[in-house]
């Protein structure tokens, strides 16, 4: 918790200070990494300082999200500038990229303002507070950390599970959100246990970026498409580029069915592995789970799905 602390506290002034796109996307994933430090340290109800501490690193990775994607598509929209030959279309992608830089100013001067409070900058004094209040509980001395973070893990698992069902029967744009946040929060508890030296859980962290990785495209091109969409929906510019505008909408619109596809596929395919998937096995060992007994490995439907309130 203390490392992921100092992480948070150390690119919060680069955020605010500097135009870094790799600052912004740093300061979004170590906070999902403290965020679940913090909820797996403290077992459901959260205390208030915890829960307060959770809501703020949730409202710093809202305020960020729109420059984040501006971030992205800036830099896909410069890729794209570069292999463009007909000159109408060379025009109007360089309008979509000037449009993009300017909602990328109202984002960062918007976002900026947002986390700029007391709260964000307080960070570490109450990340520490929490520490020391979490330390002077009683606990039995035969306390096994890993027990803590493999039923941690497990409970993550079953959302994740229950996410990817979901996913996977409707192909919803907002059931994907959902799944991918889901995969980032179990990716990040694994992440303890590997930081504890458990090379299960490395082997199963492979899986999971993988995963993140393709998702994550996915959530990108629809970013592309639309600020795009938006850029290009200017009247003066449909009046003078008709046949340019309608191109490029049939271009989102295969890109998006391309990029869709991608994900319909993965998901049906993690869907069909189920209980039989590497990821599944490395889970059941990292809670510890009999996966030869009568009893049911984590994520089976017969083992009901504890809750979690604090969302990431």
């Amino acid at each position: 918790m203390r490392e992921r602390l100092r992480k948070c506290v150390t690119l919060l002034p680069k955020v605010l200070s500097e135009d870094s796109p790799e600052a912004v996307h740093d300061l979004r994933v170590w906070s999902r990494r403290l965020q679940q430090v913090i909820v797996t340290l403290f077992p459901e109800p959260l205390p208030p300082d915890a829960r307060a501490m959770v809501k703020t690193l949730r409202r710093t990775r809202r305020s960020l999200g729109e420059w984040r994607d501006s971030d992205v598509v800036i830099a896909m929209l410069k890729r794209k500038l570069r292999n463009v030959r007909n000159p109408a279309q060379k025009e109007a992608w360089t309008m979509v990229l000037e449009s993009a830089r300017a909602a990328l100013e109202r984002h960062t001067s918007r976002a900026r303002r947002k986390i700029a409070n007391r709260k964000m900058f307080t960070l570490a004094h109450r990340g520490h507070q929490l520490i020391r209040q979490r330390a002077q509980e009683a606990e039995p001395r035969d306390s096994d950390p890993f027990a803590t973070l493999g039923a941690s893990v497990a409970a993550a698992y079953q959302d994740w599970r229950k996410s990817l069902a979901k996913a996977a029967s409707s192909v919803d744009p907002a059931d994907i959100h959902a799944f991918r946040i889901q995969t980032k929060r179990l990716r990040y508890r694994i992440e303890l246990l590997r930081d504890l030296g458990s090379e299960t859980a490395t082997a199963a962290l492979g899986s999971l970026k993988t995963l993140q990785d393709e998702l994550g495209r996915w959530h990108d091109n629809l970013a592309f498409t639309r600020i795009t969409a938006e850029a290009i929906a200017d009247p003066d510019f449909l009046v003078r580029h008709p046949t340019t505008a309608a191109a490029m909408l049939r271009g989102l619109n295969r890109d998006n069915a391309r990029h869709l596809e991608r994900v319909r596929k993965l998901l049906a395919s993690m869907q069909a592995e189920g209980d039989t998937s590497a990821l599944h096995a490395a889970v059941a060992e990292l809670a510890g789970a009999p996966r030869e007994s009568g009893e049911p490995a984590p994520g089976e439907e017969s083992s009901p799905p504890p809750t979690e309130t604090a969302s990431a």
